[in-house]
């Protein structure tokens, strides 16, 4: 027979997504999963913005918002939150586990950012890249014809 514990409020979700630390994380195979576009064709702004789908080698999932920088020579991306300066906002999602410290506390999203920008882009140095080919740019691009 067993006994639970009633002064705690369970959740389904809690019991069955995994429970990983960074240095876990770590160790798994990255790709590039999805690249989702966002940008308003009727709208004035050069910026083209999107999320990007990154999934490891045990299913887990990480959503990063990114944006297109023109910087007159090139195009760049950048993730927003990580790369750019908008860190009040959530603009980072991970799907099917749940993040740790050692002490099993949650980490915070400042910790995962850092984590993401020092350890898992340098995991995957050419999904910068792989971002710019998945986007059909001249459909963005203003031109004399």
């Amino acid at each position: 027979m067993q006994f639970f514990d009633l002064n705690r409020q369970f959740k389904l979700s809690d019991i069955l997504t995994p429970y990983k630390t960074l240095n876990e994380l770590a160790e798994q195979e990255w790709f590039l999963a999805k690249v989702r576009v966002e940008h308003n064709c009727l709208s004035d702004s050069e910026v083209v913005e999107g999320q990007v789908v990154l999934k490891s080698n045990q299913n887990i999932q990480i959503e990063l918002e990114w944006l297109i920088q023109d910087t007159g020579f090139e195009l760049q991306v950048l993730f927003k939150g990580i790369e750019t300066a908008a860190c009040e906002e959530t603009l980072v999602v991970v799907k099917s586990a749940q993040l740790v410290d050692d002490e099993q506390q949650l980490i915070s999203s400042q910790v995962l950012s850092l984590w993401i920008d020092g350890t898992l882009l340098p995991l995957l140095p050419h999904i910068r890249k792989e971002i710019k080919a998945r986007l059909n740019l001249w459909d963005y691009v203003e031109y004399d014809g």
